[in-house]
């Protein structure tokens, strides 16, 4: 072995960066942060710019000390730690002026001027400290703070910042900053461990995380790392229950499949489907004039009647409550939005990609950023709600990514897990809080994984185990001779008389519930203490049985000998005693006796022997009838075997040909997923390219913008040159009514309507206005559309105004028309009547002057007339040129709606959304017009009013002319004048006639424009209307692929079904193999034994 880590890999997962700037009460902020405070030397304090540890802002809680930790030894230990991890001395001093740098941000300090939104930095000495650590200019780094620098269309522009959104960026600055060295680090160390170069798919790997926060009142940071949590607890649920219950499966049992993991679906899906929490705290960052006020607003009305949210109470803090696994969480959202998007400055990014200090250069070189000019493009374009360019990416978002990996991970895994539980919070041994370890274990889930194990069988044990360990429980039920493992764990359970609801009996094993197999093991315990002390007093008894016979022999042999040696003492000295001592070995007699005795013992042996082997005849011959009897029971058996056998092998070739069958099935359905698979990732590739395809037309749009913002100065500068026309116009018309006393009513009239007709517009700007915030508020393509829409309609207005004002010229001309037939009728009579008027030629001459003062009247309003009609020509034309622009932008837009309508489900919400919104605009607008339309009415009914008076007033004038006439018949003297007076009118006449002339032509000309424009206009309704169709039949083959997927998601179900199906008859196809295999082995041991 040599000693070191062949191989190994860190990874870090959803690093809690928001602990660098603020922490909850009683906690600390990293480690490192206060054992470089108390570790660090003079030099070093000087190099990094260390201060103390109660200056720094971004420590909440000062330096918070912990009775079990040294800093000063940890701040060695780290020391030694990146020396053996092959870290340099410059490396490690870089990640320290890192670690300074990021608590030195804390302390700047902004103000807010009085007067404007421009925040300042009065001292900058803070500002120099951070600039020597991370090697940064002063000045410009300031300057980058205040004022950044943002991108509008394609100019750049200094945008101002007030003191809550320049230490927003400060903070997202100094998590940035930390976040990007520990990376840093985290690769490192993979580098240094990492010595065999290979990469492999199998690894042992271990995940530290914490468990479910519940404080009292909770921000953004604790509902990332609950819902953490909530996935995590789900695969633990998944993992250690699902498999449990697919054992019962296999093994045969009645169980109803409980899926323990939907017990935590819900809230997972309240935080991270559409329309949950991240999702709308996403979809407010989008909008600029958002707030965590709104945010919680659309929260409630989305959310108020789902099951694991409700509403906080009046007086409560928190602004609403989700119910997690571990209990219910209140959460307080203040400041949600800004911790979400976390905007970095691109400005200050530029400037660290470009600083002196190389390790600064090195951390931040592939910086993908949530930067300010990602945040300000939103309000500018209708399009915000995409991911542009990969740079507006949320926090949430980030997290959701990480989590996702992670959990692909680890499914891809065989997880163990550990729960680690605090037995007290003043870090002492031997003491134990009740409450609070009972809280950790109902937080991380133990106490939910005992309910659900009671429900289960947890305890299982196999048919021979169980048999083996507790049989003497049950005497004499099991019979003599062979018995299925199966059939006697049945019996020996009913002989225990167990409740059928305490266990299961599967195919190979026997499953109890919770504690029953504990019980059991009781009474066996006390089973084997009764025949172990039963055991023993027999094996008492017995010993002190034979210590007792043992005894009395020797009482007696003592006696004997006693008795023998008083009688030896007695004869010992008797004179014949000796004699016969003497003589006896001479005798013969004594040597019989011993051979008799030998004998005698010879024939007691032969006589045993003779019992012994009569005892052992009777016994074979017993041991030869029960054989015999054993035959016929085997002889009987072997029949019935033989026939199990003929019957399992007809069995074995009706199921192998069952498993050919089920093959060939699973062999095409193999073929049919590759098919499918393969027409997924064509679908995929597809998916790839419409995605790129989707990028290039933001690209598009985003020149489209800027051409449309050129095109809105150029609209409102006609604007003002129409409203200084009409400024003039009114003078003009002032003028006029001055001039002519008799239509002075008619003036006040058309100056009323000129009021009326400001204020509509006035009204229309004001709607303008309110639907261009409408349209900054909503960043879809809908949107766009319904202001074209508006705008379009808003022309047709316009047409429609000015053909009626077109109407009522044409209605002006007409009755000059009549009123100068009725004056050539006139000439007609007077040129008759020429010498009765003789006379009277100075009274004809007053009736002639008034003649040529109506003649120059009429003539003055015609030359107005046509010069109203060349203003309102130049209007038409220039309305025209507008409405021709729009419509090719409408034209732009319904292809790009078209191209993109593969968008999320979220827009999709949004979308509908957004209809309704519109249809309430156009019901508002078509009101508004059917008001309008009643105004005119109102006003052309005046009109005629105004028109009748006039024919009056006519009347009274042709009776003067009427007294004239009659005053004719007395200046038939001055007749010669009056015809001179004639010629001359005739003249005029003939020029009034000619100006009419030009003027009817001018009218049938403008009647042809008109009639033109209605034909374009039709011509772009055609156009709209085939735009429409194939919309609709876009949007039908979108369904239509839609379904197909959903078809080809349900055959992919169906056909795992039947995959899981086949590969159950499978393992039932096996079990019946094994029973057969056993049966055969059973069927060659009788043979056998035959």
């Amino acid at each position: 072995m040599s000693g070191y880590i062949a191989g190994a890999n860190i990874e870090s997962y959803l690093l809690e960066k928001s602990r660098t700037v603020r922490q909850a009460k009683d906690e600390r902020t990293f480690h490192v942060f206060y054992q470089l405070l108390a570790g660090a030397n003079e030099a070093q304090k000087k190099e990094l710019l260390l201060e103390d540890p109660k200056a720094y802002r971004f420590l909440s809680h000062g330096f918070l000390n912990v009775a079990s930790i040294d800093d000063q030894q940890e701040f060695q230990l780290t020391m030694q730690a990146m020396e053996i991890m092959g870290l340099n001395h410059e490396d490690m001093m870089s990640i320290f002026k890192i670690v300074s740098a990021t608590m030195q941000f804390g302390n700047m300090t902004f103000q807010q001027e009085r007067k404007t939104d421009q925040a300042t930095l009065p001292d900058n000495t803070v500002a120099q400290k951070v600039c020597h650590l991370l090697g940064l200019p002063v000045s410009d780094l300031v300057k980058a703070l205040l004022k950044p620098k943002l991108k509008v269309g394609r100019d750049f522009v200094h945008k101002a910042q007030n003191k809550e959104q320049v230490e927003f960026a400060v903070e997202a600055l100094s998590k940035g900053t930390y976040e990007r060295m520990f990376k840093w680090i985290v690769t490192r160390i993979n580098r240094s461990l990492d010595r065999t170069k290979r990469q492999g798919a199998s690894f042992i790997g271990i995940l530290d995380i914490a468990g479910f926060e519940i404080f009292e009142l909770n921000s953004f940071e604790q509902l990332c790392i609950n819902y953490t949590n909530e996935k995590l607890q789900q695969l633990f649920n998944h993992t250690m229950f699902v498999l449990e219950q697919e054992e019962y499966q296999r093994e045969g049992i009645e169980w109803k499949f409980i899926d323990f993991g939907l017990d935590l679906q819900p809230t997972i899906e309240l935080i991270e489907k559409p329309m949950g929490v991240l999702a709308l705290v996403d979809e407010e960052c989008f909008f600029p004039k958002a707030t965590d006020k709104s945010f919680v607003e659309k929260l409630v009305a989305s959310h108020k009647s789902h099951p694991k949210f409700q509403v906080a109470e009046f007086r409560s803090n928190a602004d609403f409550s989700v119910i997690h696994y571990a209990g219910k969480v209140d959460y307080a959202a203040a400041q949600w939005l800004m911790k979400n998007m976390d905007p970095l400055n691109d400005n200050v990014i530029e400037m660290l990609q470009h600083s002196t200090e190389p390790f600064v250069v090195q951390i931040w070189k592939d910086a993908e950023i949530v930067g300010l000019s990602a945040t300000a493009g939103i309000s500018e374009t209708q399009f915000g709600a995409r991911t542009r360019k990969g740079m507006f990416r949320t926090v949430s978002q980030l997290y959701k990514e990480q989590l996702a990996k992670l959990m692909v991970t680890l499914r891809n895994t065989n997880p163990n897990f550990v729960r680690c539980i605090i037995p007290n919070h003043e870090k002492k041994a031997g003491k134990i809080d009740s409450i609070l370890v009972l809280d950790q274990l109902r937080c991380n889930g133990v106490l939910e994984g005992i309910r659900i194990c009671r429900q289960g069988f947890p305890n299982r044990i196999g048919f021979q185990d169980f048999r083996q360990r507790y049989e003497f429980l049950t005497p004499n039920v099991i019979p003599k001779g062979f018995m299925d493992g199966k059939k006697a764990c049945e019996l020996m359970i009913q002989a225990l008389e167990l409740d059928p609801n305490l266990y299961r009996i599967g195919q190979s094993k026997v499953f109890f519930r919770a504690g029953v197999l504990a019980h059991l093991e009781e009474e066996r315990d006390l089973k084997l203490t009764d025949i172990i002390i039963n055991f023993q007093a027999y094996c008492r008894g017995m010993l002190a049985r034979k210590n007792y016979q043992k005894r009395l022999q020797q009482i007696s042999a003592i006696k004997i000998i006693q008795r023998n040696c008083a009688a030896y003492l007695k004869l010992r000295n008797w004179p014949w005693w000796r004699l016969f001592t003497k003589v006896k070995p001479l005798l013969q007699v004594t040597g019989q006796e011993e051979r008799l005795s030998v004998k005698e013992n010879e024939l007691k042996e032969v006589a045993e022997k003779l019992d012994r082997q009569k005892a052992e005849y009777s016994e074979v011959e017993n041991k030869l009838a029960q054989i015999v009897e054993e035959k016929s029971i085997l002889a009987e058996q072997l029949q019935a075997e033989t026939e199990l056998c003929a019957e399992a092998e007809e069995m074995r070739v009706r199921l192998q040909a069952r498993k050919t069958e089920l093959e060939e099935l699973l062999h095409d359905f193999e073929g049919r997923i590759e098919e499918e698979e393969e027409r997924a990732t064509v679908l995929n590739n597809e998916k790839k390219k419409l995605a790129q395809h989707i990028t290039d037309l933001e690209e598009q749009l985003e020149e489209e913008e800027g051409s449309r913002q050129k095109l809105q100065l150029e609209k409102h500068a006609a604007e003002s040159k129409i409203k200084q026309m009409e400024e003039t116009l009114a003078i003009t018309e002032d003028s006029q009514a001055k001039l002519i006393k008799e239509k002075k009513q008619l003036d006040e009239r058309n100056v009323e309507l000129q009021q009326q007709l400001q204020e509509e517009e006035d009204k229309t700007k004001s709607l303008a206005k309110i639907k261009h915030k409408q349209e900054a508020s909503i960043n879809d393509l809908e949107e766009r559309l319904r202001r074209e829409i508006a705008l379009r309609e808003e022309l047709e207005r316009i047409k429609r105004r000015l053909e009626a004002e077109l109407a009522e010229t044409k209605e002006q001309l007409a009755e000059k028309k009549a009123q100068c037939e009725e004056l050539t009728q006139q000439l007609a009579k007077k040129e008759d009547e020429l010498a009765r008027l003789t006379q009277r030629v100075d009274d004809e001459s007053t009736g002639k002057a008034t003649v040529h003062k109506q003649a120059r009247e009429l003539e003055s309003q015609l030359a107005e007339l046509s010069e109203d009609f060349d203003v309102e020509k130049a209007a038409r034309a220039k309305a025209e040129k507008q409405r021709r622009d729009l419509s090719e932008e409408l034209e732009a837009l319904k292809t790009e709606l078209i191209e993109s309508l593969d968008s999320t489900a979220v827009q999709q919400e949004l979308r509908n959304k957004r209809e309704q919104e519109l249809a309430s605009t156009k019901k508002a607008l078509e009101e508004e017009q059917k008001t309008r339309e009643m105004q005119v009415a109102d006003m052309r009914h005046k009109q005629t009013q105004q028109e009748g008076t006039l024919v009056e007033q006519l009347e009274l004038m042709k009776k003067a002319k009427n007294s004239v006439e009659k005053a004719k018949a007395a200046l038939e003297a001055e007749a010669a004048d009056v015809a001179n007076d004639l010629k001359t009118m005739s003249v005029a006449k003939q020029d009034s006639e000619r100006k009419r002339k030009q003027l009817e032509a001018h009218v049938q000309e403008l009647t042809m424009k008109v009639s033109e424009l209605d034909r374009t206009k039709g011509d772009a309704t055609e156009k709209a209307a085939k735009l429409q169709s194939e919309l609709e039949a876009v949007l039908a083959q979108f369904e239509e692929a839609e379904s197909k997927s959903s078809r080809l998601d349900k055959n992919f179900s169906t056909l795992e079904a039947q995959l899981a199906d086949v590969q159950v008859g499978t393992a039932s196809l096996f079990l019946l193999l094994r029973h057969a295999m056993s049966y055969s082995q059973t069927l060659s041991r009788a043979c056998l034994l035959r």
